[in-house]
C-alpha cells in the first residue's frame, strides 16, 4: 500500500517513520519507569498501613502499660447529684455512708455603692491579706473603680484576689472575691488614705459589705465528720477523691467501690486483638502469592522482618514477677500459635484478674521489663518522628526524586533523538527531491533529441 505523506520529495511518511523509531527506544524505558514508580508507590502505601497498625497497637498498649489501668476500681453512688467519686488502684473495695452538710464557698466582699463608676475614689492604697499572705495596690487621685480593679487583678504579687465592678439597682460597687474557698482564705482589706477619707469611706470597717461568707465544706463519712476548705476532698477514703456538688444534711448517700474486672479484661482482649491485627497486616504486606506469582510490597524487606522478630521475641519471653519467680502471657490465659497469633482462655484470664491482679501488673506494667512497656518502647522507635518508618519514607522519597530526574533526562534525550531523526530524514527527502527533479529534466532532454519516437 502506498504511503501517504509528509515527505514531498520522497513520498515517505517521515513523521510516522520517526515516531516508530523513537517509540522503539522510548516505550520500553517508559514502561520500566512506570513499573518502578508503581513499586515505590505500593511501598509507600504499605509503610503507611504498617504505621497506622502500629499506632493502633500502641493505643492498646497504653491501657496496659500503667498499673492504674490494670487495677481499676468501679465507683457508684446512690445519688450523684450531691457528689461524684474517683478511685485509684489503692482504693479498697467497700461500701460507705456519706452525708454532705455544706459546700465550701469563697469569700466575697464589696465596697460602698457609688452612682458614678467613673468618678475618682480617693488617693492612697489598699492592702489585702489572704491566708497569711499580703500585697498592696496604690490608688491614684484620678483612679476610678475600673482602674482600681485592673490594678488589683494585674498586680504581680497578688495573693489570690479578683476585683470586679458590679452595677445593680443600688449603684456601682467594687467587689473582691477570693480565688480559693474555705474560711482560711478569707479576704481582709486595709484602706490607707493619703488625702481625705475616700478609701476608708468606701472600704473601711462597716463600709465593707460581706456578699458571701467564707465557708468550709462539711461531710460525714460513716458518721465521721470531715471539714475541708474545698469541694474536692482527697484522702478522706484512701485512694478516693470526692467532688461535692450539693448539700443536704438530712440525706444519706451510699458510695460503693469495687474492683472493675470487666474493664481490665476488656483492655487485655483489646491488646490481643490489636496484636493479631498487626501480625496479620505484617503477614499480608510481606507475603508472596505463589499461584499468581506476585510479591507483596514489603516482601523480603529487612525492616519488616526485624519488626516481626522483635514482636515475637518480646511476647514469648518471661517477666520477673518481683518475688523471685517469673510470668509469661500463658500464665494469664494468652497463648500464641505457630503463626504468631494470640488467643485468650477466658476462664484462665478471669481467674488471674479476680485472684491475683498483681500478676497482671507485673507482667504488663513493670517499668522497663513489663511486656506492654517493652512493646511500646520498641514500637515507638518505628513510629516516632525521625524513627525507622520516617527514615524508610525518606529513602522512598529520594528514590522517587531520582526516578523523576531520570524521566526528565530521558524525555529530553527522546526529544533530541526525534529532532535529529527528523532533520536527517528531511535532509534525505530534500536530496531525493533534487534527484527526482534532475531525473525528470534529463528525461525531458532525451525525449527532445532528433529520432526519438514518442509512444
Amino acid at each position: 500500500m502506498a504511503l501517504t505523506a509528509t515527505g514531498i520529495g520522497s513520498g515517505l511518511d517521515i513523521s510516522g517513520i520517526v515516531k516508530v523509531l523513537v517509540d522503539a527506544e522510548k516505550v520500553p524505558k517508559e514502561a520500566l519507569f512506570d513499573r518502578t514508580e508503581q513499586i515505590i508507590d505500593s511501598k509507600v502505601s504499605a509503610i503507611g498501613t504498617l504505621k497506622s497498625k502500629l499506632s493502633t497497637f500502641q493505643d492498646a498498649l497504653a491501657k496496659l502499660s500503667n498499673g492504674d489501668n490494670l487495677n481499676q476500681r468501679k465507683v457508684s453512688t446512690s445519688d450523684s447529684a450531691f457528689f461524684t467519686a474517683e478511685a485509684s488502684k489503692s482504693a479498697q473495695a467497700g461500701i460507705y455512708s456519706i452525708k454532705v452538710e455544706q459546700l465550701a464557698q469563697a469569700h466575697k466582699v464589696g465596697g460602698s455603692h457609688v452612682t458614678d463608676a467613673s468618678a475618682p475614689v480617693g488617693e492612697g492604697s489598699l492592702a489585702f491579706t489572704v491566708n497569711g499572705k499580703s500585697f498592696s495596690v496604690p490608688v491614684g487621685s484620678t483612679d476610678d473603680l475600673s482602674t482600681i480593679a485592673a490594678n488589683i487583678n494585674n498586680a504581680s504579687d497578688n495573693v489570690g484576689v479578683t476585683a470586679t465592678v458590679i452595677r445593680s439597682d443600688a449603684g456601682n460597687q467594687l467587689v473582691f472575691s477570693s480565688h480559693s474557698s474555705g474560711t482560711a482564705n478569707q479576704i481582709n482589706i486595709t484602706p490607707t488614705d493619703n488625702t481625705g477619707t475616700g478609701l476608708t469611706d468606701m472600704f473601711g470597717g462597716a463600709n465593707l459589705q460581706t456578699l458571701q461568707n467564707a465557708q468550709d465544706s462539711i461531710i460525714y463519712i460513716d458518721n465521721q465528720k470531715l471539714t475541708s476548705s474545698g469541694n474536692t476532698v482527697d484522702g478522706a477514703i484512701a485512694g478516693v477523691t470526692l467532688k461535692l456538688t450539693d448539700a443536704d444534711i438530712n440525706k444519706t448517700h451510699t458510695l460503693t467501690i469495687e474492683q472493675d474486672n470487666d474493664a481490665v479484661k476488656e483492655n487485655v482482649n483489646a491488646f490481643v486483638k490489636a496484636y493479631n491485627d498487626l501480625i496479620g497486616s505484617i503477614d499480608k504486606l510481606s507475603s508472596y502469592d505463589a499461584e499468581k506469582k506476585e510479591a507483596a510490597a514489603l516482601q523480603g524487606d529487612s525492616m519488616i522482618r526485624s519488626l516481626e522478630s522483635q514482636l515475637r521475641n518480646i511476647v514469648s519471653e518471661r517477666v520477673d514477677d518481683g518475688t523471685g519467680g517469673s510470668l509469661a502471657l500463658y500464665d494469664i490465659g494468652i497463648s500464641i500459635d505457630r503463626y504468631g497469633k494470640m488467643s485468650v482462655d477466658d476462664n484462665k484470664l478471669t481467674e488471674a484478674i479476680t485472684n491475683d491482679m498483681g500478676k497482671l501488673e507485673s507482667l504488663f506494667a513493670t517499668e522497663n521489663s513489663g511486656i506492654a512497656n517493652r512493646l511500646d518502647g520498641m514500637v515507638e522507635g518505628y513510629v516516632k518522628a525521625g524513627g525507622v518508618i520516617d527514615s524508610r519514607n525518606n529513602s522512598y522519597t529520594s528514590e522517587q526524586q531520582r526516578l523523576d530526574d531520570q524521566r526528565a533526562a530521558f524525555t529530553r534525550k527522546m526529544g533530541q533523538l526525534e529532532a535529529r531523526l527528523l532533520k536527517q530524514f528531511n535532509a534525505m527527502d530534500l536530496v531525493v527531491a533534487q534527484l527526482n527533479q534532475q531525473s525528470q529534466g534529463l528525461a525531458d532532454r532525451l525525449n527532445s533529441l532528433p529520432g526519438v519516437i514518442k509512444q
